[in-house]
């Protein structure tokens, strides 16, 4: 029997850990170096500037996820962020997707994050009904899930 595991991971938590754990590594490697005395106090700050600047997009990714909408669908509607849009209001929908970036790797795992930008025209806005999804699946299923429905 073959064990099929997949290669990526994109619970939330996973990315939140990686990303933090990375930072406090590089971030204690110069402090070792600091501390053996191998650069000076003024290198150690200007290398601590410099890895928090290159690193600001990984922080930025812990903001989108903690500020992430929540999706719920029912029989006849779905909720973003507790707003009600039944399915027979959906005339077209358009999906923006971002390109999957890898966190992290452990063990031979890949912790990525996607995100996707969902635009629904609706019968009853003029303008587009606008929500983001989180994870791979999550889009794919919303994809699908709305290619279904129109």
């Amino acid at each position: 029997m073959a064990n099929f595991t997949p290669n990526t991971d994109e619970r939330e938590s996973m990315i939140i850990l990686g990303i933090i754990i990375l930072y406090v590594l590089l971030a204690g490697f110069v402090i070792f170096l600091w501390l053996l005395g191998r650069i000076s106090q003024t290198a150690m700050m200007i290398s601590f500037g410099v890895i928090t600047l290159i690193y600001l997009p990984r922080f930025l990714i812990i903001k989108k996820i903690k500020t992430k909408d929540k999706i719920r669908i029912s029989e006849d509607s779905i909720y973003i962020n507790g707003e009600k849009i039944e399915f027979n209001d959906i005339e077209d929908y358009r999906v923006f997707e971002g390109k999957p970036r890898v966190v992290f790797a452990i063990s031979n795992n890949l912790v990525v994050y996607k995100d996707a930008r969902f635009l629904l025209k609706l019968r009853t806005k003029a303008e587009p009904f606008e929500f983001c999804a989180i994870g791979t699946e999550k889009i794919k299923l919303l994809k699908e899930f709305f290619d279904s429905i129109i």
